[in-house]
This record gives structure tokens, C-alpha cells and sequence, in this order.
């Protein structure tokens, strides 16, 4: 799935794991996705009628469905830098995390083969960690040639390495997982999983950069007056996620019962392409944010 969202701005990869290329002689590839969305973004970059030189490749955060597409993305580009924030470096160097990313990456790929998204299952890396080869953080600067900078900033709330970029001269957000996952193009899974406040507070800044193009990881990509209605439903998803559990604790629910509420509510659609298991954990954190901040 190759798409032109501006003149030197190229999205790849399959319907659930998004892949952005930013430039033509030279280019910035951003997110990682995982090992399976690598095999979707190799057939369409054996697509493309002549091949930048790839200078930069940027993790956008520490999370299995964002790094375990590394070790495939350093196959097709060998000595090519990889960057993230020195928090995600931290979190990757982690043998226990890394092993579990793998495992949930392998699961992935099963399922994706099964549902025909890839032909073949690709092999499930074998790493103690994953190396991150330059940090960026707050203020910094990605350049990318002949196009413009890209402008670093953290947005804390989802994780603690999570990143955002922008591109001022084509209006562009990178903005990975801060504004939720798109389980519809309507419904979103809020995920503040390290703070509802700082998600919060991170989603309506970089609402207010002006945004032509929108781009995520997982899903839709929105452009123009649309990227408003995107922003407005991230918002509304979280402010309705955190309302609910408050109100459900009021009333003298237990965190378990809460916790299988949500699982029913969110886990359908573009969601099961993650383990039950992982979805469990992910509403106890929201229940566990939520207690945190009453």
C-alpha cells in the first residue's frame, strides 16, 4: 500500500502498521512498527521507481508494536541510525521487555498471516536488546534534505519515550500514539497508560500546530478540516474513558470488574489484532492512571 500524502511525503506498509517516508533523493523513514508491517513495507518500497538513500529512521516510542520492526528495518538499511528518545533507549536494553516484545511480535505475525495481511511469517529475532543508535528529545532537529526539519517533541501520557514530529513546510504531525489507537475510523482505545493528565496535556499541544496532514501509525490518516475531528475525538475518548471509570469506582466496583467493562467495550475490530492478553493489561493500566489522579 504505497500513498502520496504531499509531494515528498510517501505512507507504506498494510492497513494496520503505517510507515511514513519523508524525502526523494534523501529520506527520513518514521515508525517502526513490528516485524510483520516490515514485510508489507519492503514490498512497497520494491514498488518505488528509484530509492532514496535512507538517512534517518526514528522509533517514536518504546512499545512492541513500535520497535519490533527494527532488526528488519536494519536488514534493508545496514548502517543506517536508528533514533528514539533516551527513555525508550533505556526501556530496550531491558533483556525481560525486549524478550516479551518479541514474543507478543511473533503472535503478531502469526495472526496477520492467518488473515492473509502477509504471505509469509516472518522469523522472530532472537535479542537481548535493541539498540538505539541516537537519542533525540524536546527542541531538536531531524533534518531532511531538499524538504525542511523535522521538529522533535515529547509527549508524555502514553509512554514516557513517546515523540512527536512536525514538518512545517508541509503542514505535517507525526503524531505515533498520542492521540489514542483507532480501533474505527470513529471509536478510538484511549491509552494513557503513564499519565491521563500529561496525555491530556500533550494531545492539546500538538493540537495546536497547524496540521494539514495528520499522520499515525495505526489506521486512518487524516487530512485537512478532518484533522480537527480527529483531535476532538481523542480528547473526547479520553475525557469519556477517565469519567466512566471515576464514575464505576464511586460506585463501589471492584478493579477487576471495571477492568473486564472495558475489555468488552474496547476489544473488537482493529483491536484483536493484539493478544487478549495485552488488551487486559492495557484497561488495567487505564483503571490504575484513573485511581491515580482521584
Amino acid at each position: 500500500m504505497i500513498r502520496k500524502l504531499a509531494e515528498n511525503v510517501l505512507m507504506m506498509g498494510n492497513q494496520y502498521f503505517n510507515y511514513l517516508m519523508i524525502g526523494k533523493e534523501k529520506a527520513v523513514i518514521i515508525e517502526c512498527g513490528v516485524s510483520a508491517g516490515v514485510m508489507s513495507f519492503q514490498q512497497d518500497w520494491q514498488q518505488l521507481p528509484r530509492f532514496p538513500e535512507i538517512k534517518t529512521i526514528v522509533a517514536m516510542h518504546e512499545h512492541f508494536d513500535h520497535v519490533c520492526g527494527i532488526p528488519g528495518l536494519r536488514a534493508m538499511f545496514p548502517g543506517v541510525p536508528i533514533m528514539a528518545h533516551t527513555k525508550a533507549g533505556r526501556v530496550l536494553n531491558k533483556a525481560a521487555v525486549v524478550k516479551g516484545h518479541f514474543q507478543q511480535d511473533e503472535k503478531m505475525s502469526i495472526l496477520l498471516q492467518n488473515w492473509g495481511i502477509i504471505k509469509d511469517q516472518p522469523p522472530t529475532p532472537q535479542l537481548n536488546s535493541i539498540l538505539i543508535d541516537e537519542y533525540v528529545a524536546e527542541g531538536d532537529i531531524i533534518p531532511v534534505h531538499g524538504v525542511g526539519d523535522l521538529k522533535v517533541m515529547e509527549t508524555p501520557g502514553h509512554s514516557p519515550g513517546s515523540l512527536a514530529l512536525y514538518l512545517k513546510e508541509e503542514q505535517l504531525m507525526c503524531l505515533s500514539d498520542a492521540g489514542g489507537y483507532q480501533i474505527r475510523n470513529d471509536f478510538i482505545f484511549p491509552i494513557f497508560f503513564q499519565g491521563y493528565e500529561m496525555y491530556l496535556e500533550s494531545l492539546e499541544r500538538m493540537s495546536t500546530y497547524p496540521t494539514h496532514i495528520l499522520f499515525l501509525p495505526h489506521g486512518e490518516i487524516w487530512t485537512g478540516e478532518s484533522v480537527h475531528l480527529f483531535y476532538r475525538r481523542a480528547l473526547e475518548s479520553a475525557e469519556k474513558a477517565f469519567n466512566c471509570i471515576r464514575r464505576l469506582l464511586n460506585e463501589g466496583l471492584a478493579g477487576e470488574e471495571i477492568e473486564q467493562r472495558l475489555y468488552k467495550h474496547y476489544y473488537r475490530d482493529g483491536l484483536t489484532i493484539y493478544t487478549p492478553d495485552n488488551i487486559r493489561l492495557c484497561v488495567k493500566l487505564l483503571v490504575q492512571r484513573t485511581q491515580e489522579c482521584l
